[in-house]
């Protein structure tokens, strides 16, 4: 699973990589194209790494220099490809190549004046490179076939400085690209032993880059590091970061989420505008954020590693397979219970009000089957609807409901029986027109 793979899934991850400040559109892209942890060992370097970077992205000075040196790192996996394979690569390229080395220097004498030391690149390698092209070792970042390179080419700029005929210069001007071409092959075999180690400076430049910024989103969001656990996934104080700040901007709170879960199916149920669907997007987000080592929105974590995340929310049309709403959403819920039968412990699944759009008896069948299927499958489920549905086969949460007027978002326990019936206190909660609702209110007394 690769992070541009679920890019656009709607539990809002898109927003936690928009707001990630990674300073440089190759790093940006080199995490798009890095794949999820499928193991504890890979979860747990990724969040050491982290953990290291943390104190440093407190310093707002370090930060706003790194991101001044690393927003120029450029990806010239092309040039260096060219220079392994033999090829002579023109001077653009070979700037390119000695503006990597001189950047991953630069970045590495920030880090250790700052107090890093460990955190810098292995730039130990980058003596015999430099050399090369920068031969008269001014430090300047251009890069120019210099005269100290021959000296031959030098005395024949010399003497096409001097010259006036056009046909002498003409000559004189051949043999100097004769004489460059000739130099800039030597550059390129002697640089090409290096290529391994340059290749790895740019990858660990954009992971640099990659985790710093991580560690800074921590601290700007307060975000949390979890813990690496088995067996049941916990958070405290669980929230969404997008629709957190959409709140906060209207002068709104957004309640904070407790739960847990196993490999026993949680079903949430509750009244439309209740909150169930954002604890899915929220759950799945976390997941997604742990597999790829980012801090979690949540007080504390406790998560289990699953090397697939299923999340089915919304309206599930299929436009292009030609596939009704319900069509689609019964095939991707079957990849899910095809997929629990072998891989059960690496599943987790998040599923919003599944058959809502038919008929409710036929709908409590569907649900209440899938919930006994996967009961049994050691897949970890959360499931929202509005059927009621028997605790035989799961654990059953619901939102607290409108208390005193106003919306309580937080999960309680529920015990067996009929689904609250909280749409009513909801709709008043909205001052929707009190004929309406007592209309509806009379009509339930007759039911």
């Amino acid at each position: 699973m690769k992070l541009r793979d679920i890019i656009d899934s709607p539990c809002g991850l898109r927003y936690m990589i928009e707001t990630l400040p990674v300073a440089s559109g190759y790093s940006l892209r080199y995490l798009m194209d890095s794949t999820a942890c499928s193991t504890e060992e890979e979860v747990m370097e990724s969040y050491a790494a982290l953990h290291s970077f943390l104190p440093a992205a407190s310093d707002g000075n370090l930060v706003a220099m790194l991101h001044s040196e690393l927003c120029t790192l450029k990806n010239i996996s092309s040039t260096l490809d060219r220079l392994e394979s033999a090829c002579t690569v023109d001077d653009i390229e070979l700037f390119e190549v000695k503006h990597l080395i001189m950047l991953g220097r630069r970045v590495s004498a920030l880090l250790s004046a700052s107090g890093w030391p460990a955190l810098s690149p292995d730039v130990s390698f980058t003596d015999s490179p430099l050399s090369v092209l920068d031969p008269d070792g001014t430090g300047i970042a251009s890069f120019y076939i210099y005269d100290s390179y021959s000296a031959e080419l030098a005395g024949l700029r010399l003497r096409l400085g001097r010259e006036t005929d056009p046909d002498a210069r003409e000559s004189l001007m051949r043999e100097e690209q004769q004489e460059e071409s000739r130099i800039r092959t030597g550059i390129c075999e002697d640089l090409r032993p290096s290529v391994p180690a340059l290749r790895k400076l740019m990858e660990s430049l954009a992971v640099l880059d990659i985790t710093f910024a991580k560690a800074v989103q921590v601290r700007t969001m307060n975000l949390c590091i979890p813990v690496l656990t088995s067996g049941k996934t916990v958070y405290k104080g669980m929230y969404h970061p997008y629709i957190k700040s959409v709140l906060e901007k209207s002068d709104k709170e957004f309640t904070p989420i407790d739960i847990d879960f196993g490999d026993e199916p949680v079903v949430i149920i509750g009244a439309n505008m209740g909150g169930k669907t954002v604890v899915l997007k929220m759950a799945a987000l976390c997941q997604y954020l742990f597999s790829f080592g980012m801090g979690i929105p949540a007080e504390s974590a406790e998560i289990v590693l699953k090397k697939r995340v299923f999340f089915i929310s919304g309206d599930a049309q299929d436009m292009g397979a030609g596939l009704s709403s319900f069509a689609a959403e019964m095939t991707a819920i079957d990849q899910v219970v095809r997929a629990s039968e072998t891989e059960g412990t690496d599943i987790v699944a998040m599923i919003d009000e599944p058959a809502r759009s038919t008929n409710p008896i036929e709908g409590t069948a569907l649900v209440e089957a899938l919930l006994r299927l996967m009961e049994g499958r050691s897949a970890a489920m959360l499931l929202t609807t509005h059927y009621n549905i028997s605790s035989a086969c799961c654990r059953r949460l619901r939102v607290a409901g409108v208390e005193n007027g106003k919306m309580n978002y937080r999960l309680c326990p529920a015990p067996d029986g009929a689904v609250p019936h909280e749409a009513l206190n909801v709709a008043e909660s909205l001052n929707i027109s009190p004929e309406w609702i007592g209309e509806a209110k009379k009509l339930l007394k007759h039911e």
